[in-house]
């Protein structure tokens, strides 16, 4: 008799690990397992913010281009798949994932506690600090500067700057817009004073305002930028943070950073 049930058990136990793994022959594949979900699917569907140059936009083909897509375009190639991308913003980002409806965020996201407690976040790509932009002669040096509700601040909703302005300039009256474009918009358009964003986005902008706009140099946070993945599959944010400590090594990054911001990035430490 129990020989017998033994025989059942483990009859039982091969048709289970034989359906569990039929995506191998083209079946559904099993939950958890991403990498071969995507190879199944055969595409990458990443997660993008295309509305800050040059971190992410469209170019004038209106193709979509900038550093966060050339990571991506690079990791769909690195699993020899076609890439799709899905359009995020700070506040649309971390729910993309938690639907389903992206396999990986590439789009300027902050590493920290709390996000890790939704996602599952990569080691960093890019490191970067929170500035402050406005317009030249407009006086604001500093965050205690705008700490008044005579001053107008805009941010992105669910954006490490929200967090910065609450923080430490809770008074000030604070306009939500859902990209760095439309931040910049508010600014030209006199109806906010300041705005908070990355170091990378803000210099960019400083720089091409041909004196227009003026970022004064202190950085507020020192930032780690990384991918995002769902959780439940930690095979996957293996294979994200081998991918991005090996294009570290291999001097990738540098280039590729250096093709947008035409100088050499911070320096970023590899796992592996």
């Amino acid at each position: 008799m129990k020989k017998v049930l033994v025989l059942l058990c483990t009859v039982v136990l091969f048709f289970s690990l034989s359906c569990g793994n039929s995506g191998a022959a083209g079946g559904s594949v099993a939950g958890g397992d991403k990498i071969a979900q995507i190879k199944e699917r055969g595409k990458l569907i990443a997660g993008v913010s295309l509305s800050g140059i040059p971190m992410g936009f469209y170019d004038d083909l209106g193709n979509p281009a900038g550093y966060d897509y050339d990571w991506a375009r690079h990791m769909a190639d690195a699993l020899e798949v076609e890439l799709e991308i899905v359009e995020v913003e700070g506040e649309t980002r971390i729910a993309a994932l938690q639907s389903g409806r992206v396999d990986v965020v590439c789009a300027n996201m902050t590493g920290n506690l709390a996000r890790s407690q939704l996602v599952g976040m990569s080691i960093p790509y890019l490191r970067v600090g929170i500035k402050m932009l406005t317009r030249a002669g407009a006086g604001f040096r500093d965050i205690e500067d705008i700490n008044s509700p005579n001053v107008s601040v805009t941010v992105g909703r669910g954006t490490t700057g929200e967090d910065l302005v609450l923080r430490y300039a809770p008074n000030a009256n604070i306009v939500y817009v859902n990209t760095f474009t439309e931040q910049l918009l508010q600014i030209d358009q006199n109806k906010c004073d300041v705005l908070f964003e990355d170091s990378i986005l803000v210099d960019y902008a400083a720089k091409g305002s041909n004196g227009k706009l003026v970022s004064p140099s202190r950085q507020y946070t020192s930032d780690p930028i990384c991918f995002g993945v769902a959780l439940g599959d930690p095979q996957f944010l293996y294979w994200v943070n081998q991918f991005v400590s090996w294009n570290i090594t291999q001097g990738w990054q540098q280039e590729t950073y250096k093709k947008w911001w035409g100088e050499d990035s911070a320096i970023l430490t590899a796992l592996w």
